[in-house]
């Protein structure tokens, strides 16, 4: 089954394929670092995001919003 870490690590998995035809092996490495430091950007973002929303869904559940349109 796919789920977003999956397809993150198929992309880069992909985007190193090509650096095989890089002759320096210092730039390829280099290239090779970036796109894996790039992956790992990419999931700890969607991670972050996912709590962050899941701590938002939860604290509006505690929040009374008929307080708000009572009439005085």
């Amino acid at each position: 089954m796919f789920n977003f870490n999956s397809v993150v690590d198929q992309v880069a998995k992909a985007s190193k394929q090509p650096l095989s035809y890089v002759e320096d092996k210092k730039v390829r490495s280099s290239l090779e670092t970036l796109i894996d430091t790039t992956a790992e950007f990419t999931i700890t973002v969607y991670e972050t995001n996912l709590e962050l929303a899941k701590q938002v869904v939860e604290n509006t559940k505690a929040v009374d919003y008929t307080k708000f349109f009572a009439t005085k």
